[in-house]
C-alpha cells in the first residue's frame, strides 16, 4: 500500500469523486437484519450491498463506506490546501536562509574592511 500521495493519485480520486453517485450517501440497516445497504440521499436507490459477513460487520463496513463517501472531498481540499502552505512555508524559510547567507557575507566583508584599516594604521 502506498504511503504516500502523489498529485496524479489526488487527481485519480477527485475523477473517481465526480464520476461517483452525488453525496450525501446514507446506510440503511434495520435492527435484526444482516445486510446493509449504502444509498444515496437523491433517489434512495441503493448503490451496495453489504451481506456477505456478520450483521455487524456489513454495517460497520457500510458506514465506513458512507462516510468516507462523505468525506472525501474535504479531505481531498484539506490535502492540497497543506501542500500548498507547506510548499509556502519552504519557499518563505529558502527566501529566509538567502538573506541570512547574503547578511553573513556582507559581515565578513565588513569585518575584513576594518581588519585591513586597522593594519594600514
Amino acid at each position: 500500500m502506498k504511503q504516500v500521495l502523489t498529485p496524479e493519485d489526488i487527481n485519480c480520486l477527485e475523477e473517481k469523486l465526480k464520476a461517483a453517485s452525488p453525496a450525501p450517501w446514507k446506510v440503511v440497516e434495520e435492527e435484526n437484519v444482516e445486510t446493509a445497504w449504502v444509498s444515496p440521499d437523491i433517489d434512495g436507490n441503493p448503490v451496495a450491498l453489504f451481506d456477505y459477513r456478520s450483521g455487524e460487520q456489513n454495517k460497520a463496513d457500510a458506514h465506513f463506506v458512507v462516510y468516507s463517501r462523505n468525506y472525501m472531498s474535504v479531505l481531498i481540499s484539506e490535502i492540497k490546501t497543506l501542500r500548498r502552505r507547506i510548499l509556502e512555508l519552504i519557499q518563505s524559510n529558502n527566501v529566509e536562509v538567502q538573506r541570512r547567507m547574503d547578511l553573513q557575507t556582507e559581515l565578513s566583508e565588513l569585518k575584513k574592511l576594518m581588519q585591513d584599516a586597522n593594519e594600514s594604521k
